[in-house]
């Protein structure tokens, strides 16, 4: 016979004044935060509203049908803009071979190496990890570019015959490569800091992040005077002999790899803040344990390191190359004719002259959804925990 202790207690009846209380806090909860969302819906929602219906035609940077048809542009919705931007093919040059490939079967492609990519260690336990590199490797491979002088060398490249899918290709190159050296360097810079240093670490983090917190353009017309004709680098190498002065080394200043060296620069520091804080979330004893067991320092890294700090180097990547894509001031400054990317030729749309806002918000609606295409594999991948098949 069960006594009265064992009996199980019934559930506390909440009043209705907590009851009322809740309802109230939520209701406070949601007028506090009804100022940010209008604010949010203004500067962000609205704009993305007047571009969509500049790109289906439903408004028009001319005042009168009749004046619209004189500039060329569209008077209702039609496709036209979306071909003329994606509607041609796409060039896929590998060392020997040119091939000619549909846009539409270049974007499902990558479609599916993202959802590998994401979701591989879901297909398989024992070969996650091999499926997520490798479908990694895959999409890095059409816009790894090592820069070497006046040329780029590369693996693959992607191209197209439309100036704007070129120039989308090139700028995504552009982007990777620099996003990809970044993270190489700060993830030993952030590594230091995090077990080297000792209690001066968050000072020499200070120090390190530093540079990011001034001017962006100073910084820019520094590489300027570094890189220039006659600047730093050239002068440094003229006085000992190494560079003739009447012939400078002409790929520093104004070309791809100028573009891709100030980016890297711009970015370092600002990305060891993510990396750094993912390494100082490791328990050094997982790490201790793992020595005394037999493991080498690259397989500790390998097996307990690296799963844990992969959120901050896959949000490191997303911090310089989402900004890289669309970059504007750096290719305009020390791009020149080659260095030219997708942002300058969007901008151009509608305040270079050409006053095209159609085909401009086109082009803005088809780098946003790449983006948000990025963002959600990426939040994908690590809300799947995906870092531990690394």
């Amino acid at each position: 016979m069960a006594t009265a202790a064992q009996e199980p207690k019934a559930p506390l009846k909440r009043s209705r004044r907590e009851t009322r209380n809740d309802g109230g806090s939520a209701l406070s909860t949601y007028g506090l935060l009804a100022p940010m969302l209008i604010v949010l819906g203004l500067f962000f929602l609205a704009p993305l509203y007047y571009i969509l219906l500049f790109s289906i035609a439903l408004r028009r940077f001319s005042p009168t049908e009749a004046l619209a048809a004189l500039n060329g542009e569209l008077n209702g919705f039609t496709t036209e803009l979306w071909s003329k931007l994606v509607g041609v093919d796409v060039i896929v040059k590998l060392p020997g071979i040119d091939l000619t490939v549909p846009t539409m079967v270049v974007a499902l492609i990558f479609i599916v190496l993202l959802l590998l990519a994401v979701s591989g260690g879901r297909i398989s336990k024992d070969r996650g990890g091999w499926i997520v590199g490798i479908a990694f490797l895959l999409l890095l491979a059409p816009f790894l570019t090592l820069p070497a002088g006046n040329n780029l060398l590369r693996i693959m490249s992607l191209s197209s015959e439309g100036d704007s899918l070129r120039l989308f290709f090139k700028s995504v190159s552009m982007a990777m490569t620099s996003s990809v050296i970044a993270v190489i360097i700060a993830i030993p810079v952030a590594y230091f800091l995090a077990f080297c240093v000792g209690k001066s670490k968050y000072t020499w983090m200070l120090i390190v992040i530093a540079p990011f917190l001034t001017s962006y353009l100073l910084r820019v017309f520094a590489w300027k005077v570094i890189l220039g004709d006659q600047g730093l680098i050239n002068s440094g190498l003229m006085a000992v002999g190494l560079v003739d002065e009447a012939a400078p080394l002409t790929f520093l200043i104004y070309s791809q790899f100028t573009v891709i060296v100030v980016l890297t620069y711009a970015w370092v520091p600002f990305i060891c803040l993510p990396i750094f804080l993912s390494f100082e979330t490791i328990d050094r004893r997982l790490l201790e344990a793992a020595m005394d067991l037999g493991a080498t320092r690259w397989q500790a890294f390998r097996k307990i390191s690296l799963p844990i700090i992969a959120p901050g180097i896959v949000a490191a990547f997303l911090f310089v190359f989402i900004p890289s894509i669309g970059e504007y001031i750096t290719p305009t400054l020390v791009g020149g004719t080659q260095g030219t990317m997708y942002g300058q030729s969007l901008a151009s749309q509608f305040v270079g002259g050409a006053f095209n806002w159609q085909y401009g918000s086109v082009m803005a609606l088809f780098l946003l959804g790449v983006v948000l295409l990025l963002t959600f594999a990426t939040s994908r991948f690590l809300r799947s925990g995906a870092g531990g098949n690394l």
